[in-house]
C-alpha cells in the first residue's frame, strides 16, 4: 500500500463513507441558502422551488434587508457539481462583502460590483478549472412605499398583473466574464408592484427539455404557466409549478438544475 493512501478492507464501508461525504456536501449546499420563511417576513407571499439534478446545484439565491429595503437575488453559476457550487460560495461571499463594506443601493450597481469583484479575484489565476460566469437577477423592494426595481445579467423577471404577462428583460451579458471588460447593468423601476406577481427562474428551468415534442421549456411557455395560475395563492402556485416541471420532464432525466422564486410585494 502506498504511504498516505487508505484502503478500506470492506468495500461496503468505503461506499458508506462516500455516501456520508456526499450527504454532508448536500447539507452544506442547502444550509447556505436562505429559508423560504425568511422571504415571508418582507413579501406578502413567496415560494422557492429548488431541485438540483444532483446532490448539489449550480443555482443559489441570496436575501438581505435593512431598515427600509429588501434585496432578493437568484443566480445560476455556469457549470455543474462541486465547481459550480464553489462559485456559489464565492458570489455569496462577495455579496456579504458588499453589504458589510459598501453602501450600494441600486440593483444595477450591485451587479457591477459583483462583476468587478469576481474579475479581480481571478485576474492573475491562469488555467483555472472554474467557470466564473453567472446569470443573475436581483430585485429591490422598499417595504414602506412598495417601490421595486430590477436588474438582470442574462436573466429576466416575469411580471403578471391581472391577465397581462410581461417579461422584463435584463442585460444580455453575464457577470464575471473573463477578460478586461467593464460592463454596465441598468436598474429598471417596476410599475404597480403591489398588484403584481413576480417570478425569477434559473437558466436550467428555461433549458429543461421535455414535453410531447422533447423541446426546451422556453420563456413563453413559462410565462403562460405563471399567468394562468396567478389567481392562486403563492403556496398553491408552488405545487402547480412543481407538478408542471415534473410533468414536462416526464420519463426523461432532468437535464439541468431548477430554481424558481415567486413572490408578491
Amino acid at each position: 500500500m502506498e504511504e498516505g493512501v487508505y484502503k478500506s478492507e470492506n468495500t461496503q464501508d468505503w461506499l458508506h463513507s462516500l455516501d456520508k461525504i456526499k450527504d454532508k456536501t448536500s447539507q452544506n449546499y442547502f444550509s447556505r441558502l436562505p429559508q423560504e420563511d425568511t422571504l415571508l417576513e418582507y413579501f406578502s407571499e413567496a415560494f422557492v422551488i429548488n431541485k438540483p439534478k444532483g446532490r448539489v446545484g449550480s443555482d443559489g439565491f441570496w436575501f438581505h434587508s435593512n431598515q427600509d429595503d429588501a434585496y432578493l437575488a437568484l443566480f445560476t453559476c455556469i457549470g455543474e457539481g462541486h465547481l459550480a457550487n464553489m462559485m456559489i460560495r464565492i458570489y455569496m461571499n462577495a455579496l456579504k462583502k458588499m453589504v458589510d463594506e459598501h453602501s450600494i443601493d441600486f440593483t444595477g450597481s450591485i451587479l457591477q460590483f459583483l462583476h468587478a469583484e469576481v474579475q479581480a479575484k481571478f485576474k492573475n489565476k491562469a488555467n483555472i478549472l472554474l467557470n466564473t460566469n453567472a446569470n443573475i437577477g436581483i430585485v429591490k423592494l422598499n417595504t414602506q412605499s412598495k417601490e421595486m426595481e430590477f436588474a438582470g445579467a442574462n436573466m429576466d423577471l416575469f411580471q403578471i398583473t391581472g391577465d397581462k404577462a410581461q417579461i422584463i428583460e435584463g442585460e444580455k451579458h453575464q457577470v464575471g466574464e473573463t477578460g478586461d471588460k467593464k460592463l454596465a447593468y441598468s436598474s429598471i423601476t417596476l410599475e404597480n408592484p403591489d398588484k403584481s406577481s413576480f417570478y425569477l427562474c434559473s437558466s436550467g428551468v428555461l433549458n429543461l427539455i421535455g414535453g410531447k415534442d422533447y423541446k426546451k421549456l422556453t420563456s413563453q411557455r413559462l410565462s403562460k404557466l405563471f399567468r394562468t395560475n396567478s389567481g392562486h395563492l403563492m403556496d398553491q402556485q408552488k405545487v402547480i409549478a412543481d407538478d408542471f416541471l415534473t410533468d414536462w420532464t416526464g420519463a426523461n432525466r432532468q437535464n439541468d438544475d431548477i430554481m424558481v422564486i415567486g413572490f408578491r410585494a
